[in-house]
Protein backbone atom coordinates (compact mmCIF):
# COMPACT_ATOMS: atom_id res chain seq x y z
CA UNK A 1 0.00 0.00 0.00
CA UNK A 2 1.73 3.23 -1.15
CA UNK A 3 0.85 6.83 0.75
CA UNK A 4 -2.15 8.05 0.66
CA UNK A 5 -2.65 11.68 -0.13
CA UNK A 6 -4.35 13.44 2.89
CA UNK A 7 -8.00 14.20 2.40
CA UNK A 8 -9.46 17.67 2.81
CA UNK A 9 -9.93 19.21 5.85
CA UNK A 10 -12.24 17.95 8.60
CA UNK A 11 -13.40 14.90 6.31
CA UNK A 12 -13.49 11.51 7.26
CA UNK A 13 -10.41 9.06 7.69
CA UNK A 14 -10.40 6.81 6.27
CA UNK A 15 -12.84 8.12 3.28
CA UNK A 16 -16.18 5.61 4.77
CA UNK A 17 -19.44 6.20 5.72
CA UNK A 18 -17.92 4.46 9.84
CA UNK A 19 -14.52 5.91 9.95
CA UNK A 20 -13.67 6.75 13.53
CA UNK A 21 -10.91 9.73 12.69
CA UNK A 22 -11.00 13.02 10.83
CA UNK A 23 -8.43 15.63 8.78
CA UNK A 24 -7.14 17.72 10.71
CA UNK A 25 -4.40 19.65 8.57
CA UNK A 26 -2.65 22.22 10.71
CA UNK A 27 -1.71 22.58 14.54
CA UNK A 28 -3.72 25.93 14.57
CA UNK A 29 -6.83 23.95 13.76
CA UNK A 30 -6.23 20.74 15.81
CA UNK A 31 -5.42 23.70 18.93
CA UNK A 32 -8.81 25.32 18.23
CA UNK A 33 -10.95 22.33 17.82
CA UNK A 34 -9.46 21.33 21.96
CA UNK A 35 -10.21 25.16 22.98
CA UNK A 36 -13.70 24.41 21.83
CA UNK A 37 -13.68 27.11 18.96
CA UNK A 38 -17.16 26.38 16.98
CA UNK A 39 -15.96 27.22 13.84
CA UNK A 40 -13.29 24.87 14.07
CA UNK A 41 -15.89 22.10 15.30
CA UNK A 42 -18.50 23.08 12.73
CA UNK A 43 -16.37 22.39 10.15
CA UNK A 44 -15.39 18.99 10.70
CA UNK A 45 -17.57 16.68 8.58
CA UNK A 46 -16.60 13.45 10.90
CA UNK A 47 -14.50 13.02 14.39
CA UNK A 48 -13.53 10.36 17.05
CA UNK A 49 -17.01 8.97 18.46
CA UNK A 50 -15.83 9.95 21.48
CA UNK A 51 -15.89 13.58 21.24
CA UNK A 52 -17.60 13.75 18.10
CA UNK A 53 -22.03 12.85 17.07
CA UNK A 54 -21.62 11.06 13.95
CA UNK A 55 -24.00 12.77 11.40
CA UNK A 56 -26.13 9.71 11.39
CA UNK A 57 -26.66 9.69 15.10
CA UNK A 58 -27.31 13.31 14.65
CA UNK A 59 -29.84 12.53 12.13
CA UNK A 60 -31.45 9.88 14.03
CA UNK A 61 -31.99 12.15 17.11
CA UNK A 62 -33.34 15.16 14.98
CA UNK A 63 -36.04 12.27 13.89
CA UNK A 64 -37.02 11.50 17.19
CA UNK A 65 -37.15 15.22 18.53
CA UNK A 66 -39.44 15.62 15.40
CA UNK A 67 -41.17 12.35 16.18
CA UNK A 68 -41.82 12.33 20.04
CA UNK A 69 -40.61 14.95 22.35
CA UNK A 70 -41.93 18.18 23.39
CA UNK A 71 -40.42 21.59 22.13
CA UNK A 72 -37.61 22.30 23.95
CA UNK A 73 -36.06 18.84 24.81
CA UNK A 74 -33.20 17.13 23.49
CA UNK A 75 -32.81 13.39 23.45
CA UNK A 76 -29.39 11.33 24.01
CA UNK A 77 -30.23 7.34 22.84
CA UNK A 78 -28.36 4.25 24.56
CA UNK A 79 -29.61 0.60 23.20
CA UNK A 80 -29.33 -0.31 26.91
CA UNK A 81 -31.52 0.71 29.69
CA UNK A 82 -29.05 0.36 32.61
CA UNK A 83 -27.43 2.71 30.47
CA UNK A 84 -29.96 5.20 30.02
CA UNK A 85 -30.92 5.17 33.97
CA UNK A 86 -27.08 5.42 34.98
CA UNK A 87 -27.02 8.13 32.46
CA UNK A 88 -30.17 10.33 34.44
CA UNK A 89 -28.48 8.90 37.65
CA UNK A 90 -25.15 10.79 36.55
CA UNK A 91 -26.52 13.91 35.66
CA UNK A 92 -28.77 14.20 38.48
CA UNK A 93 -26.07 13.32 40.86
CA UNK A 94 -25.41 16.43 43.37
CA UNK A 95 -22.46 14.59 44.38
CA UNK A 96 -20.68 14.58 41.54
CA UNK A 97 -21.47 17.91 39.91
CA UNK A 98 -22.81 20.10 43.27
CA UNK A 99 -25.13 22.67 42.26
CA UNK A 100 -24.60 22.42 38.68
CA UNK A 101 -26.51 19.26 38.57
CA UNK A 102 -29.19 18.42 36.88
CA UNK A 103 -33.15 18.25 38.46
CA UNK A 104 -34.08 14.04 38.31
CA UNK A 105 -37.37 15.29 38.09
CA UNK A 106 -36.71 17.09 34.88
CA UNK A 107 -35.28 14.09 33.30
CA UNK A 108 -37.51 11.51 31.51
CA UNK A 109 -36.32 8.01 29.99
CA UNK A 110 -38.80 7.31 26.73
CA UNK A 111 -38.20 3.75 25.14
CA UNK A 112 -38.53 3.57 21.18
CA UNK A 113 -39.11 0.35 19.20
CA UNK A 114 -39.28 -0.38 15.22
CA UNK A 115 -41.53 -3.09 15.08
CA UNK A 116 -39.58 -6.00 14.80
CA UNK A 117 -41.78 -8.45 16.83
CA UNK A 118 -43.04 -10.31 13.57
CA UNK A 119 -38.98 -10.47 12.24
CA UNK A 120 -36.44 -12.21 14.24
CA UNK A 121 -33.89 -10.80 11.71
CA UNK A 122 -34.98 -6.84 11.94
CA UNK A 123 -34.88 -7.42 16.05
CA UNK A 124 -31.32 -8.54 15.60
CA UNK A 125 -30.20 -5.32 13.56
CA UNK A 126 -32.75 -2.94 15.62
CA UNK A 127 -33.17 -3.87 19.27
CA UNK A 128 -35.25 -1.10 21.06
CA UNK A 129 -33.48 2.58 21.86
CA UNK A 130 -33.84 4.10 25.19
CA UNK A 131 -33.81 7.98 25.05
CA UNK A 132 -32.94 10.06 27.99
CA UNK A 133 -34.96 13.41 27.57
CA UNK A 134 -33.90 16.50 29.17
CA UNK A 135 -33.43 20.49 28.48
CA UNK A 136 -31.47 22.00 26.80
CA UNK A 137 -29.70 23.85 29.05
CA UNK A 138 -28.49 20.15 30.24
CA UNK A 139 -27.21 19.06 27.22
CA UNK A 140 -23.25 19.18 28.63
CA UNK A 141 -24.06 16.59 31.49
CA UNK A 142 -25.66 14.28 29.25
CA UNK A 143 -22.73 14.63 26.23
CA UNK A 144 -20.10 14.54 29.05
CA UNK A 145 -22.06 11.39 30.33
CA UNK A 146 -21.81 10.01 26.64
CA UNK A 147 -18.06 10.87 26.15
CA UNK A 148 -16.77 9.24 29.57
CA UNK A 149 -18.63 6.04 29.03
CA UNK A 150 -19.22 5.11 25.82
CA UNK A 151 -22.35 3.34 26.21
CA UNK A 152 -24.25 5.43 23.31
CA UNK A 153 -25.45 3.74 20.33
CA UNK A 154 -22.75 3.57 16.80
CA UNK A 155 -23.08 4.82 14.00
CA UNK A 156 -24.10 1.45 12.12
CA UNK A 157 -26.84 1.06 14.59
CA UNK A 158 -28.33 4.45 14.10
CA UNK A 159 -27.90 3.79 9.82
CA UNK A 160 -30.17 0.86 10.61
CA UNK A 161 -32.56 2.96 12.60
CA UNK A 162 -33.14 5.57 10.01
CA UNK A 163 -33.49 2.77 7.29
CA UNK A 164 -37.13 1.78 9.56
CA UNK A 165 -38.41 4.87 10.23
CA UNK A 166 -41.41 4.50 9.47
CA UNK A 167 -41.45 1.28 11.76
CA UNK A 168 -40.75 4.03 14.80
CA UNK A 169 -43.03 4.02 17.73
CA UNK A 170 -43.13 4.66 21.38
CA UNK A 171 -43.36 1.61 23.55
CA UNK A 172 -44.44 1.45 27.44
CA UNK A 173 -42.44 -1.49 27.61
CA UNK A 174 -39.81 -2.54 24.94
CA UNK A 175 -39.66 -6.33 23.35
CA UNK A 176 -36.31 -7.43 24.51
CA UNK A 177 -34.35 -9.31 22.09
CA UNK A 178 -33.95 -13.11 23.23
CA UNK A 179 -30.50 -14.35 24.38
CA UNK A 180 -30.40 -16.87 22.01
CA UNK A 181 -31.19 -14.72 18.83
CA UNK A 182 -27.35 -14.06 18.53
CA UNK A 183 -25.26 -13.90 15.04
CA UNK A 184 -22.22 -16.23 14.92
CA UNK A 185 -19.86 -12.89 14.63
CA UNK A 186 -19.94 -12.50 18.32
CA UNK A 187 -18.71 -16.10 19.13
CA UNK A 188 -16.51 -15.82 16.64
CA UNK A 189 -14.34 -12.51 18.01
CA UNK A 190 -14.47 -14.09 21.41
CA UNK A 191 -13.06 -16.94 20.07
CA UNK A 192 -10.38 -15.23 18.05
CA UNK A 193 -9.27 -13.42 20.71
CA UNK A 194 -9.19 -15.92 23.63
CA UNK A 195 -7.27 -18.03 21.27
CA UNK A 196 -4.65 -14.76 20.40
CA UNK A 197 -4.24 -14.01 24.12
CA UNK A 198 -2.63 -17.46 24.97
CA UNK A 199 -0.92 -17.88 21.94
CA UNK A 200 3.27 -17.99 22.74
CA UNK A 201 2.64 -17.36 26.57
CA UNK A 202 5.56 -15.79 28.00
CA UNK A 203 5.43 -17.84 31.38
CA UNK A 204 5.74 -21.15 31.91
CA UNK A 205 2.13 -23.19 31.00
CA UNK A 206 -1.15 -21.78 32.52
CA UNK A 207 -3.69 -24.63 34.89
CA UNK A 208 -6.76 -22.84 33.31
CA UNK A 209 -6.83 -21.14 29.33
CA UNK A 210 -8.72 -18.32 28.90
CA UNK A 211 -11.57 -19.47 26.93
CA UNK A 212 -14.65 -17.54 24.67
CA UNK A 213 -17.16 -17.02 27.72
CA UNK A 214 -13.99 -14.98 29.52
CA UNK A 215 -14.19 -12.49 26.93
CA UNK A 216 -16.86 -9.70 27.41
CA UNK A 217 -17.53 -7.49 23.94
CA UNK A 218 -18.31 -3.67 24.75
CA UNK A 219 -19.22 -1.06 21.96
CA UNK A 220 -15.73 1.14 22.56
CA UNK A 221 -12.78 0.68 24.78
CA UNK A 222 -14.27 3.24 26.80
CA UNK A 223 -16.97 1.12 27.57
CA UNK A 224 -14.76 -1.52 28.84
CA UNK A 225 -12.67 0.29 31.17
CA UNK A 226 -16.23 1.83 32.27
CA UNK A 227 -17.86 -1.14 32.88
CA UNK A 228 -14.95 -2.80 34.20
CA UNK A 229 -14.49 0.43 36.96
CA UNK A 230 -17.87 -0.14 37.55
CA UNK A 231 -17.27 -4.20 38.16
CA UNK A 232 -14.92 -3.39 41.03
CA UNK A 233 -17.00 -0.74 42.75
CA UNK A 234 -19.46 -3.24 43.06
CA UNK A 235 -17.06 -5.91 44.12
CA UNK A 236 -15.06 -3.90 46.86
CA UNK A 237 -15.93 -0.28 45.65
CA UNK A 238 -12.18 1.34 47.17
CA UNK A 239 -9.60 3.22 46.01
CA UNK A 240 -7.92 2.24 42.38
CA UNK A 241 -4.60 3.01 41.69
CA UNK A 242 -2.67 4.07 37.92
CA UNK A 243 0.54 3.25 37.77
CA UNK A 244 2.28 4.92 34.35
CA UNK A 245 0.68 7.04 32.09
CA UNK A 246 -2.73 5.95 31.06
CA UNK A 247 -3.81 7.42 28.84
CA UNK A 248 -6.73 9.84 29.71
CA UNK A 249 -9.89 8.49 29.66
CA UNK A 250 -8.87 5.83 32.40
CA UNK A 251 -8.64 8.74 35.26
CA UNK A 252 -11.62 10.94 33.45
CA UNK A 253 -13.55 7.51 34.52
CA UNK A 254 -12.34 7.28 38.38
CA UNK A 255 -12.60 11.26 38.50
CA UNK A 256 -16.38 11.14 37.53
CA UNK A 257 -17.21 7.44 39.20
CA UNK A 258 -14.94 7.87 42.56
CA UNK A 259 -14.47 6.86 44.94
CA UNK A 260 -11.33 7.74 44.55
CA UNK A 261 -8.39 6.96 42.66
CA UNK A 262 -4.30 7.75 43.16
CA UNK A 263 -1.90 8.37 39.99
CA UNK A 264 1.69 7.92 39.75
CA UNK A 265 2.35 9.57 36.50
CA UNK A 266 5.28 8.12 35.29
CA UNK A 267 5.78 4.57 36.71
CA UNK A 268 9.56 4.46 37.92
CA UNK A 269 10.62 2.66 40.00
CA UNK A 270 11.03 5.40 42.18
CA UNK A 271 7.15 5.90 42.18
CA UNK A 272 6.70 2.56 42.82
CA UNK A 273 8.92 2.55 45.93
CA UNK A 274 6.41 5.62 47.05
CA UNK A 275 3.20 3.31 45.83
CA UNK A 276 4.32 1.08 48.19
CA UNK A 277 5.14 2.58 51.34
CA UNK A 278 1.15 4.24 50.52
CA UNK A 279 0.20 0.53 50.46
CA UNK A 280 2.06 -0.43 53.80
CA UNK A 281 0.72 2.39 55.49
CA UNK A 282 -3.00 1.22 54.51
CA UNK A 283 -2.35 -2.10 55.48
CA UNK A 284 -1.56 -1.06 59.22
CA UNK A 285 -4.75 1.04 58.78
CA UNK A 286 -6.50 -2.59 57.65
CA UNK A 287 -7.66 -0.41 54.38
CA UNK A 288 -6.92 -2.03 51.05
CA UNK A 289 -7.40 -0.78 47.76
CA UNK A 290 -8.74 -2.12 44.63
CA UNK A 291 -7.29 -2.38 41.99
CA UNK A 292 -4.11 -0.63 39.66
CA UNK A 293 -4.47 -0.24 36.59
CA UNK A 294 -1.74 0.30 34.19
CA UNK A 295 -0.39 -0.17 30.33
CA UNK A 296 1.71 -2.23 28.01
CA UNK A 297 3.10 -0.08 26.80
CA UNK A 298 1.60 3.35 27.44
CA UNK A 299 0.54 5.99 25.52
CA UNK A 300 2.34 8.36 24.31
CA UNK A 301 5.27 7.26 25.66
CA UNK A 302 5.37 3.60 25.28
CA UNK A 303 6.75 3.47 28.48
CA UNK A 304 6.15 -0.31 30.47
CA UNK A 305 5.89 -0.59 34.00
CA UNK A 306 7.71 -3.35 36.59
CA UNK A 307 4.42 -5.05 36.06
CA UNK A 308 6.03 -8.03 38.10
CA UNK A 309 6.50 -6.24 40.84
CA UNK A 310 2.96 -4.51 40.74
CA UNK A 311 2.02 -8.36 40.56
CA UNK A 312 4.04 -8.92 43.54
CA UNK A 313 2.31 -6.11 45.43
CA UNK A 314 -1.27 -7.38 44.37
CA UNK A 315 -0.43 -10.48 45.95
CA UNK A 316 0.54 -9.39 49.19
CA UNK A 317 -1.95 -6.79 50.01
CA UNK A 318 -5.21 -8.07 48.42
CA UNK A 319 -5.83 -5.97 44.89
CA UNK A 320 -6.19 -6.73 41.71
CA UNK A 321 -3.60 -5.44 38.77
CA UNK A 322 -5.73 -4.53 35.04
CA UNK A 323 -3.24 -4.23 32.09
CA UNK A 324 -4.71 -2.17 29.16
CA UNK A 325 -2.47 -4.12 26.14
CA UNK A 326 -3.84 -2.19 23.17
CA UNK A 327 -0.69 -0.57 22.39
CA UNK A 328 1.14 -3.85 22.51
CA UNK A 329 -1.48 -5.82 21.23
CA UNK A 330 -2.14 -9.69 21.73
CA UNK A 331 -0.12 -9.89 19.08
CA UNK A 332 3.28 -8.84 20.70
CA UNK A 333 3.37 -8.58 23.87
CA UNK A 334 1.09 -11.53 27.08
CA UNK A 335 0.18 -9.94 30.14
CA UNK A 336 -1.87 -12.63 31.44
CA UNK A 337 1.25 -13.49 33.70
CA UNK A 338 0.26 -10.08 35.42
CA UNK A 339 -3.35 -9.51 34.97
CA UNK A 340 -6.22 -10.41 36.70
CA UNK A 341 -7.85 -8.45 34.32
CA UNK A 342 -6.86 -7.38 30.68
CA UNK A 343 -8.75 -4.58 29.00
CA UNK A 344 -8.29 -4.20 25.24
CA UNK A 345 -9.67 -1.52 22.58
CA UNK A 346 -10.40 -3.42 19.91
CA UNK A 347 -11.16 -0.44 18.00
CA UNK A 348 -7.41 0.19 17.28
CA UNK A 349 -4.55 -2.57 15.66
CA UNK A 350 -6.97 -5.78 16.57
CA UNK A 351 -9.85 -3.94 14.23
CA UNK A 352 -7.17 -2.12 11.77
CA UNK A 353 -9.13 -0.16 9.90
CA UNK A 354 -10.20 2.75 11.67
CA UNK A 355 -14.23 2.22 11.01
CA UNK A 356 -15.49 0.06 13.91
CA UNK A 357 -15.76 1.11 17.48
CA UNK A 358 -15.43 -1.66 19.91
CA UNK A 359 -13.50 -3.25 23.16
CA UNK A 360 -13.09 -6.06 25.15
CA UNK A 361 -12.58 -7.32 28.63
CA UNK A 362 -10.82 -10.78 29.68
CA UNK A 363 -11.25 -12.02 32.74
CA UNK A 364 -8.33 -13.93 34.08
CA UNK A 365 -9.19 -17.92 34.61
CA UNK A 366 -6.27 -18.27 36.47
CA UNK A 367 -6.76 -15.45 38.82
CA UNK A 368 -7.60 -15.53 42.80
CA UNK A 369 -10.41 -13.50 42.05
CA UNK A 370 -11.94 -14.93 39.40
CA UNK A 371 -14.45 -17.16 41.02
CA UNK A 372 -15.48 -13.77 42.59
CA UNK A 373 -15.36 -11.40 39.34
CA UNK A 374 -17.02 -13.91 36.79
CA UNK A 375 -20.58 -14.13 38.49
CA UNK A 376 -20.67 -10.49 39.18
CA UNK A 377 -19.82 -9.56 35.46
CA UNK A 378 -21.92 -12.24 33.96
CA UNK A 379 -24.71 -11.21 35.86
CA UNK A 380 -24.32 -7.73 35.04
CA UNK A 381 -23.26 -8.20 31.51
CA UNK A 382 -25.19 -6.83 28.20
CA UNK A 383 -23.55 -7.47 24.74
CA UNK A 384 -24.47 -3.84 23.51
CA UNK A 385 -22.14 -4.36 20.74
CA UNK A 386 -24.51 -3.71 17.54
CA UNK A 387 -24.47 -6.73 15.11
CA UNK A 388 -23.45 -4.37 12.53
CA UNK A 389 -20.40 -3.61 14.11
CA UNK A 390 -19.68 -7.38 15.11
CA UNK A 391 -19.77 -8.48 11.55
CA UNK A 392 -17.41 -5.88 10.31
CA UNK A 393 -15.09 -6.52 12.95
CA UNK A 394 -15.04 -10.22 12.67
CA UNK A 395 -13.98 -9.67 9.10
CA UNK A 396 -11.56 -7.03 10.00
CA UNK A 397 -9.91 -8.60 12.20
CA UNK A 398 -8.75 -11.97 10.16
CA UNK A 399 -5.50 -10.76 9.11
CA UNK A 400 -4.77 -9.28 12.01
CA UNK A 401 -1.42 -11.17 13.17
CA UNK A 402 -0.04 -10.02 9.34
CA UNK A 403 -1.02 -6.46 10.06
CA UNK A 404 0.60 -6.99 13.41
CA UNK A 405 3.81 -8.06 11.65
CA UNK A 406 3.86 -5.14 9.03
CA UNK A 407 3.05 -2.39 11.72
CA UNK A 408 6.15 -4.07 13.75
CA UNK A 409 8.18 -3.68 10.88
CA UNK A 410 7.63 -0.29 9.62
CA UNK A 411 7.44 1.43 12.66
CA UNK A 412 10.75 -0.12 13.74
CA UNK A 413 12.56 1.04 10.29
CA UNK A 414 11.48 4.41 10.84
CA UNK A 415 12.44 4.92 14.59
CA UNK A 416 15.79 3.12 13.42
CA UNK A 417 16.40 5.83 11.16
CA UNK A 418 14.53 8.95 12.61
CA UNK A 419 16.32 8.21 16.20
CA UNK A 420 19.33 9.77 15.10
CA UNK A 421 18.38 12.88 15.15
CA UNK A 422 17.88 13.29 18.70
CA UNK A 423 21.08 12.25 19.38
CA UNK A 424 22.42 15.94 17.24
CA UNK A 425 22.45 18.44 19.11
CA UNK A 426 21.72 20.84 16.20
CA UNK A 427 18.49 19.25 15.62
CA UNK A 428 14.87 19.95 16.47
CA UNK A 429 14.25 16.58 17.70
CA UNK A 430 15.09 16.39 21.39
CA UNK A 431 13.38 12.56 21.98
CA UNK A 432 12.02 9.88 20.07
CA UNK A 433 9.77 7.35 22.24
CA UNK A 434 9.80 3.91 21.43
CA UNK A 435 9.20 0.70 23.45
CA UNK A 436 13.24 -0.21 22.77
CA UNK A 437 14.30 3.07 23.29
CA UNK A 438 12.85 3.54 27.06
CA UNK A 439 14.45 3.34 30.36
CA UNK A 440 11.65 0.97 30.88
CA UNK A 441 12.88 -1.50 27.59
CA UNK A 442 13.47 -4.50 29.88
CA UNK A 443 10.10 -4.32 31.38
CA UNK A 444 8.67 -4.76 27.85
CA UNK A 445 11.02 -7.47 26.71
CA UNK A 446 9.57 -9.29 30.14
CA UNK A 447 6.01 -9.52 28.49
CA UNK A 448 7.02 -9.58 24.73
CA UNK A 449 6.23 -13.00 23.59
CA UNK A 450 8.66 -15.23 22.50
CA UNK A 451 9.34 -15.87 18.58
CA UNK A 452 7.61 -18.47 16.61
CA UNK A 453 7.53 -19.90 12.82
CA UNK A 454 4.45 -18.02 12.10
CA UNK A 455 5.45 -14.59 14.04
CA UNK A 456 8.24 -12.53 15.34
CA UNK A 457 7.16 -10.08 18.18
CA UNK A 458 7.77 -6.26 17.78
CA UNK A 459 7.22 -3.54 19.59
CA UNK A 460 4.07 -2.38 17.96
CA UNK A 461 2.82 0.39 15.30
CA UNK A 462 3.84 3.57 17.71
CA UNK A 463 6.01 6.28 18.42
CA UNK A 464 6.46 9.61 19.58
CA UNK A 465 8.49 12.74 18.60
CA UNK A 466 9.42 14.88 20.63
CA UNK A 467 10.85 18.29 19.51
CA UNK A 468 12.86 21.31 21.26
CA UNK A 469 10.11 23.71 20.89
CA UNK A 470 6.48 24.36 20.29
CA UNK A 471 7.66 26.25 17.00
CA UNK A 472 9.58 23.10 15.39
CA UNK A 473 6.51 20.81 16.62
CA UNK A 474 4.37 22.92 14.87
CA UNK A 475 6.51 23.56 11.46
CA UNK A 476 7.11 19.94 11.55
CA UNK A 477 3.53 18.63 11.57
CA UNK A 478 2.42 21.34 9.36
CA UNK A 479 4.76 20.42 6.44
CA UNK A 480 3.98 16.58 7.02
CA UNK A 481 1.92 15.55 4.41
CA UNK A 482 0.08 12.47 5.76
CA UNK A 483 -2.92 11.70 7.65
CA UNK A 484 -3.65 14.01 11.31
CA UNK A 485 -5.70 13.07 13.67
CA UNK A 486 -7.35 10.60 16.72
CA UNK A 487 -7.01 6.85 17.05
CA UNK A 488 -4.21 4.68 16.51
CA UNK A 489 -3.75 1.23 14.90
CA UNK A 490 -5.05 2.08 11.55
CA UNK A 491 -4.17 1.05 8.00
CA UNK A 492 -3.74 4.70 7.27
CA UNK A 493 -0.98 6.39 8.96
CA UNK A 494 -1.54 9.12 11.26
CA UNK A 495 -0.14 12.03 13.02
CA UNK A 496 -0.90 13.55 16.26
CA UNK A 497 0.43 16.20 18.89
CA UNK A 498 -1.12 14.92 21.26
CA UNK A 499 -0.85 17.38 24.47
CA UNK A 500 -2.45 20.15 22.30
CA UNK A 501 -5.40 17.80 21.43
CA UNK A 502 -5.98 16.23 24.56
CA UNK A 503 -4.37 18.02 27.08
CA UNK A 504 -4.92 21.81 25.27
CA UNK A 505 -6.39 23.05 28.67
CA UNK A 506 -4.17 21.04 31.06
CA UNK A 507 -0.94 21.45 29.63
CA UNK A 508 1.28 22.14 32.69
CA UNK A 509 -0.31 18.76 34.66
CA UNK A 510 0.57 16.71 31.48
CA UNK A 511 4.01 18.28 31.93
CA UNK A 512 4.61 17.64 35.24
CA UNK A 513 4.33 13.68 34.33
CA UNK A 514 6.97 14.16 31.76
CA UNK A 515 4.03 14.74 28.64
CA UNK A 516 5.52 17.82 27.05
CA UNK A 517 3.22 19.67 24.33
CA UNK A 518 5.74 19.58 21.93
CA UNK A 519 5.20 15.76 21.29
CA UNK A 520 4.19 14.53 18.39
CA UNK A 521 2.67 10.87 18.28
CA UNK A 522 2.93 8.74 14.58
CA UNK A 523 0.79 5.85 14.46
CA UNK A 524 1.89 3.98 11.03
CA UNK A 525 -0.43 2.34 8.77
CA UNK A 526 0.48 -0.27 6.13
CA UNK A 527 1.76 2.50 3.58
CA UNK A 528 5.09 1.68 2.10
CA UNK A 529 7.86 2.29 4.76
CA UNK A 530 10.00 4.05 2.62
CA UNK A 531 7.83 6.11 1.18
CA UNK A 532 6.61 7.13 4.78
CA UNK A 533 9.86 7.75 5.89
CA UNK A 534 10.22 10.29 2.86
CA UNK A 535 7.37 11.91 4.02
CA UNK A 536 8.62 12.22 7.75
CA UNK A 537 12.19 13.18 7.04
CA UNK A 538 11.03 15.99 4.31
CA UNK A 539 9.37 17.60 7.31
CA UNK A 540 12.19 16.93 9.53
CA UNK A 541 14.27 18.79 6.75
CA UNK A 542 11.59 21.92 7.14
CA UNK A 543 11.61 21.98 10.61
CA UNK A 544 15.08 22.30 10.92
CA UNK A 545 15.26 24.97 8.35
CA UNK A 546 13.05 26.75 10.39
CA UNK A 547 15.22 26.84 13.60
CA UNK A 548 15.85 30.46 12.43
CA UNK A 549 12.79 31.82 13.16
CA UNK A 550 12.41 29.91 16.65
Amino acid sequence: MSAIAPTAHGMAVPDTLHAVSVQIPTWQEICAIALGDLKAIKALKNGYPRSYVHKSIQVLVEACEREFFLAGEKPMLFSNPDAARACKAYMSSTAIHGSKAASSDGISLRNIEFGTKSSPELALHLPPLYAVVYPPEWAGLATLFWRLTGTGISSRMAGRCLQALDRMCQVDVPTQLPPSVLHPAYETIRTRIANLIERAPVDPPRPSKVSPNDVFLYPSGMSAIYHTHHLLLNWRGAESVVVGFTYELTIKIMEAFGPSYKFYGAGTEAEIDEFERALEAKHRQGVKIQAVWCECPSNPLLRTVNMKRLRGLADKYDFIVIVDDTIGSFANVDVLGIADIVITSLTKSFNGFADVLAGSTILNPNSRYYCELQPLLSASYKNNLHVDDAIQLEANSRDFMQRAAQLNETANYLVDRIHPYAADPRSVVSKVYYPKLCWSTENYHARMRPATEEFTPGYGGLFTIEFVTVQAAMEFLNSLQLHKGPSIGANITLALPYVQMVFQKEKDWAARHGVKETIVRISVGLEDKEVLLGCLLRALQIADQGKSHI
